[in-house]
Parts: C-alpha cells; sequence; structure tokens
C-alpha cells in the first residue's frame, strides 16, 4: 500500500479551497450539424450563459484549450470528419479538467460503455429538453485549479479499483463524487503476518469540501487502526476514539457536529470466514450456493459521537464459499433519484439491480453496473457522493502474492550466493 501520506500535507491542501457561489457559466458547444449547434448555443445563453466556442471538430476543440479555459463542454459524439466525440473527450482530459456532458442522438449502450472512461458529468439525449440542460449546467460548481489538485491528492490516497484488483478477481469499484471531491472513501489493509485482510467503507456528512476534509482525515484514522487491531469491533471502536480526539482538537468539552458512517470487514481466508460491522452502514450478501441476496443494515449511532463498548457493538460473521459476493455502498448509491418516475433507487432498486447483474460474467460486472446506476440517474442531477465495492472473498489473493514475494526473495538470495560464488 506504500506510506500513509502526512496529514498536514493533505488537510492544509484541502482546507484552503473556496466555494465560489453559483454565476454566468463559460461554455463550449460541439456540434458536427451547424442548425443544432446554433440551436444549443441558442438555449445556452437564453439560460443566462456564455458561449466562449463552438466547434464542428475534435481538433479545434483540443486547439482552443490548449490556450484557453471554460467552465463545460456540450459535446457530441459524432463529429465532423469521421471524429469521435468520446475519443476527443480522452484527449481533451490530458490537457484540461474541464467537465463534460455528452448530447447525442445515439444513446446506446455501448456509447454509454466507452463514454464511462472519461467520467463525463451527463449523458443527454437529443432532442435537447431545455430543463435538463438547465440542471446539468446548475450542477456544475466553478472549479479552481486548488480543487483539481485537492481531488489528485484524494485519488492519490483512496484506493481505487486497480488497488482491490491486486487482492480479488474482478472486483467491482464504483467511486463517482458529486462534485470534484467527494466525502466517501474506502481503506484496505493486508496483514503482513498472517495473509488477513482488512477493508473498510466510509461515508463522511455531506459531500463537498466538508466532506472530502472529513474523508481524508477518516481515511488516515481508519487506516491507522486496522495496522493495530483485527478484531473488527475493536477497530470500529477505536476508529471513534481517534475521530473524537482528531475532531475536539484535544478539548472533551467541544461537541462533535461532524460524523462518519462506516463499515469495516476483516477476512480471514485461513477459515474462509469475513467479520463484519458497523456503524448507520448498508451491506449486501449473494449466497452462492442458495442464490439469494440478504439485505443488511448496521444499525446505532454515527461515529464522532459516544458509541457503546466493543462487546456491545453489531457483528455478522459469514462463512464464504466460491461465488459468494458482498457489495458494501454509501448511501448515495440507494438515495440517487431516477427511472421512469423520478424516485429514489432504495432497497428495492438496488437489490434488483444487483440481481440483474448477477447473471453477468464476472469481469463484466464493474462496466454493467455502472452503466445501469447512469441509465437510473439519466437527466436528473446526482444527489450524493456514491461509492460501491464489491468483491467474491475466495478470489483472495493473499498465498498468491505471498508465493511471488517468496519467489523473488528466494531467486535474490540465490543470484546473490552465485554471485559471491564467482567473486
Amino acid at each position: 500500500m506504500g506510506h500513509l501520506p502526512k496529514a498536514g500535507i493533505t488537510l492544509t491542501s484541502l482546507f484552503s479551497l473556496q466555494n465560489k457561489p453559483m454565476s454566468k457559466k463559460r461554455i463550449v458547444v460541439v456540434e458536427d450539424d451547424m442548425i443544432i449547434m446554433e440551436l444549443h448555443k441558442h438555449y445556452v445563453e437564453n439560460l443566462g450563459h456564455e458561449v466562449v466556442g463552438a466547434f464542428t471538430c475534435g481538433t479545434d476543440v483540443l486547439d482552443f484549450f490548449r490556450e484557453n479555459t471554460a467552465d463545460l463542454v456540450l459535446m457530441d459524439i459524432r463529429l465532423e470528419n469521421r471524429e469521435d466525440g468520446i475519443e476527443t473527450v480522452k484527449s481533451l482530459q490530458e490537457i484540461t479538467t474541464v467537465p463534460v456532458v455528452y448530447i447525442s442522438g445515439n444513446t446506446d449502450d455501448s456509447n454509454l460503455e466507452r463514454a464511462v472512461g472519461t467520467n463525463f458529468k451527463g449523458f443527454l439525449s437529443k432532442p435537447l429538453a431545455v430543463d435538463d440542460l438547465n440542471n446539468i449546467i446548475e450542477s456544475v460548481t466553478e472549479l479552481s485549479d486548488s480543487i483539481w489538485y485537492a481531488q489528485r491528492i484524494q485519488r492519490s490516497i483512496i484506493p481505487d479499483r486497480s488497488k482491490w484488483s491486486k487482492y480479488f478477481d474482478h472486483p467491482v469499484f464504483i467511486n463517482r463524487p458529486k462534485d470534484v471531491i467527494t466525502g466517501d472513501f474506502c481503506s484496505l489493509y493486508k496483514r503482513s503476518d498472517n495473509g488477513d485482510f482488512i477493508g473498510a467503507v466510509g461515508d463522511c456528512t455531506g459531500h463537498g469540501i466538508p466532506a472530502a476534509l472529513l474523508s481524508v482525515l477518516s481515511y488516515q484514522v481508519v487506516y491507522s487502526a486496522s495496522r493495530r487491531h483485527t478484531d473488527v469491533r475493536k477497530l470500529l471502536y477505536h476508529v471513534n476514539k481517534g475521530m473524537l480526539k482528531a475532531l475536539s482538537n484535544g478539548a472533551s468539552q467541544v461537541k462533535i457536529h461532524d460524523a462518519l458512517e462506516l463499515i469495516v470487514f476483516h477476512l480471514d481466508p485461513s477459515e474462509n470466514k469475513i467479520y463484519i460491522t458497523g456503524s448507520k452502514m448498508q451491506w449486501v450478501h449473494y449466497n452462492a450456493a442458495k442464490n439469494t441476496f440478504q439485505f443488511h443494515s448496521m444499525r446505532g449511532p454515527t461515529l464522532g459521537q459516544t458509541i457503546p463498548p466493543p462487546d456491545q457493538l453489531p457483528l455478522q460473521v459469514i462463512e464464504y464459499l466460491k461465488g459468494d459476493f458482498f457489495y458494501f455502498f454509501s448511501d448515495g448509491i440507494k438515495d440517487q433519484f431516477g427511472g421512469f418516475n423520478n424516485r429514489k433507487m432504495m432497497k428495492k432498486g438496488l437489490l434488483a439491480l444487483l440481481q440483474k447483474i448477477q447473471r453477468v460474467p464476472a469481469e463484466r460486472r464493474n462496466i454493467e453496473i455502472e452503466i445501469a446506476l447512469r441509465k437510473w440517474q439519466g437527466s436528473a442531477v446526482q444527489t450524493d457522493d456514491m461509492l460501491l465495492l464489491g468483491f467474491d472473498p475466495s478470489t483472495y489473493q493473499s498465498k498468491k502474492i505471498s508465493a511471488v514475494h517468496h519467489q523473488v526473495k528466494s531467486t535474490n538470495s540465490h543470484e546473490e550466493k552465485s554471485r559471491m560464488a564467482e567473486a
């Protein structure tokens, strides 16, 4: 995992950010049809915003952003000279971090799947509805370079899908902030003594800059406690103590208003067991043998206030089998508005989605869940930060990783002995 980043650097960098009030946005329109381009420009200007560039091909867009900036790009997918809007955005993101909204008459899953990799802000269909466009534009926060830098800091700290993939085959990992930076986080720690695995998923109060500040602090407290405790209830208890201490700055009389919802799990591959505890978090277990999904809720107070002693905290112990799958998630997933009636997904909707996805090959589940969530949301504004982690614990790679390390060590030792003999 590497060294834990210093709290002073990360928190100071995030704390310097300022949230600016909503105002006129500077928008670039990219559309190969000149009539539709003029229509979209008209919509943007009538909503009180400024069109700072209008282009029919991707090359001109890239040239523009090498010298200029904007708050948002409205990008068609099929451009002039057979250029592709999604490929243009991939190149654009090497130049700038400007948010992108795709507007296309072709909204099939293949385009949506390609677009997911570009971390877009929205995907609207033609003919464009002005209300949908207005909602998207108003959801775009004016972003300073400091906020984008804060995003890079946060991403360097919090494990991404590639980190989880080192330990589990085809994990599901979706981390989508409501804004640029998020209050959701996850943590992983592999014990070197016995190969056991400690993981966590957290959801901090609110979203945006305040929640991001809290997520960085929470991550470091959770990671530190994971190194010292294997008993998940003791770990949760000591995380709460660490949060109370950090947030009160040593003053025990200071009342804490910030909160953390957290779930912690301990994977013991020697016994094929997973130990789970948490506070105000929910999770789902797919039982492969019974082909059933079970929805679990961890009750109790949020962290950041007095909680019961470890032996009174909730605990679930499950002996898992090959093919079992566990999903841990923040409430931004099931609280997202969408669908035909623009309602929250809720428990029922999430379980229906996971049941459908379970029939998909393991290597496709991550992208299929991402597409399903995007399609559910549609043109609705994202409600909250989203984080979803899923994995099959029977695929845990502790022994394989240890064997590789042992093999490398043995090879290095053999090579050293050979060099000494030759000398």
